[in-house]
């Protein structure tokens, strides 16, 4: 009689498991790689492989300039890099806003991949990817605030 009890155990917490939310989404993120002048506030930016995320994915969304020195960074720790008065220089919730750990929530069409389910503050952007392998296009968790409808 005790297989039955330890295989309904492990059905409902199989069907617990598939109902959670992907954990690490929204994480902060450094990118490694910043383009030359920064990055670009009409694109958006997939770092795959990112060891800081516990998803694996590191984005920049629609994010203008280089994400590595903040205004706050600047303005107590002054670097002779640094523009005149840290002029232009992003906030720390400008960076934190657009440069997060995502998931791919929207795997394309006929892919036998499972997406993540975007957590509380996010929505999935479909089309966020349409160009690049098999393994990363499709849709991303992004964070709602900045999205355009």
């Amino acid at each position: 009689m005790r297989t039955p009890r330890h295989l309904l155990s492990l059905v409902a917490l199989s069907i617990a498991l598939l109902g959670c939310e992907t954990p690490g989404v929204g994480d902060p993120c450094n990118p490694e790689q910043v383009p030359s002048g920064g990055f670009n506030p009409t694109e958006s930016y997939l770092e795959t492989s990112s060891v800081q995320c516990r998803t694996r994915v590191c984005m920049v969304f629609e994010f203008s300039g280089d994400p590595s020195r903040s205004l706050q960074d600047c303005m107590t720790n002054p670097l002779p890099t640094d523009p005149p008065g840290c002029a232009g220089l992003p906030t720390d919730s400008q960076i934190n806003e657009r440069v997060y750990c995502t998931c791919r929530c929207k795997p394309p069409e006929g892919s036998n991949t499972i997406g993540c389910e975007c957590p509380e503050g996010f929505t999935c952007q479909e089309d966020l990817l349409a160009l690049g392998g098999e393994g990363i296009k499709g849709g991303y968790c992004v964070r709602s605030t900045t999205v355009t409808p």
